[in-house]
């Protein structure tokens, strides 16, 4: 939005008392500029970064307190205009309990049912995204206590999220795994497993926890649990052969399959295109002492 749009928008929120009214992160007129400035970074659309920085005027369902009554809709609609307002009325009029399971709307003011438009939506979703964060990033009670219906509700409704602001809601709110750091293999001879992932794959040998063996590779490892003696906590049902794994090289296909065949390894079956975590790759599979499927990839 212009400079001018928004200064007039923030002292007319400012005139109606939102600066002096207490939120998470500070003050509420804080948050509301928060909330516009990330929409801002969404590249969301004017209006609704205008509706976004307005969103609590009339209060909401879960702040009660009104800049605004609703009989000076027209006062507002004067500042940010028309369209930006009516978000701001949508958004200030949903029942959440009633809305936020399906998105079905219930005019919480009327009682009356709402079908909004597809854009209405996005802009619905968008701004609902924008607040629900802020308010989470400076408030971890409420984080922990709403975060996972949060996640679940917007994770229903992520095809009207642009792909920034759908990142953002993971980061906020969900668990995010990073990488794999181990797994874990039961066979019936560590030793020949030793031998072979090391031999066949290149993998380095590691003693750890006084005795444990592994296997490193990359930045990750293979842990062996000797059948029968394996280390608690464990699989419910740890048996060797049961393995399906993906490795990823950076060495070429062919180089990898004339040194498996050199090592006496048969190739099972490849090169054969697969797809990947990240997108297409090509394979070979062979298998380990104890059966397990081993599939070695490069990314195309």
């Amino acid at each position: 939005m212009s400079a001018d749009t928004f200064t007039d928008s923030t002292a007319f929120l400012a005139s109606k008392g939102a600066a002096g009214l207490p939120h998470p992160g500070g003050t509420l007129l804080e948050h509301l500029q928060r909330v516009a400035a990330q929409l801002k970074d969404w590249d969301a659309p004017e209006v609704v970064q205008l509706a976004g920085l307005c969103h609590a005027a009339y209060g909401t369902d879960g702040f009660g307190h009104r800049l605004l009554d609703l009989a000076d809709r027209a006062a507002l609609a004067e500042v940010i205009g028309a369209p930006a307002e009516a978000l701001v009325y949508l958004y200030a009029s949903c029942d959440r309990a009633a809305t936020h399971p399906a998105l079905h709307f219930t005019d919480r003011f009327t009682g009356r049912r709402v079908d909004p438009s597809v854009a209405e939506l996005r802009a619905f979703i968008l701004i609902t995204a924008a607040n629900e964060i802020d308010v989470a990033r400076h408030n971890p009670e409420i984080r922990a206590k709403h975060g996972t219906a949060l996640h679940t509700f917007f994770a229903r409704n992520r095809d009207l999220l642009p792909p920034a602001a759908w990142e953002a809601v993971k980061e906020t709110f969900a668990v995010r795994i990073a990488s794999l750091d181990h797994l874990v293999l039961t066979v019936a001879d560590i030793p020949r497993t030793i031998g072979f992932y090391r031999d066949a794959l290149g993998m380095e040998p590691v003693t750890f926890a006084g005795g444990r063996h592994a296997l490193v590779f990359g930045s990750s490892k293979i842990n062996l649990h000797q059948a029968g003696h394996e280390i608690r906590p464990h699989a419910l049902h740890p048996v060797p052969g049961s393995a399906d794994l993906c490795l990823i090289t950076h060495s070429p296909l062919d180089q990898v399959a004339a040194h498996l065949t050199a090592a006496g390894v048969p190739i099972e079956e490849g090169p054969v295109p697969r797809t990947g975590a990240l997108g297409p790759i090509t394979s070979l599979y062979i298998r380990d002492p104890d059966h397990n499927l081993i599939e070695i990839s490069t990314y195309d």
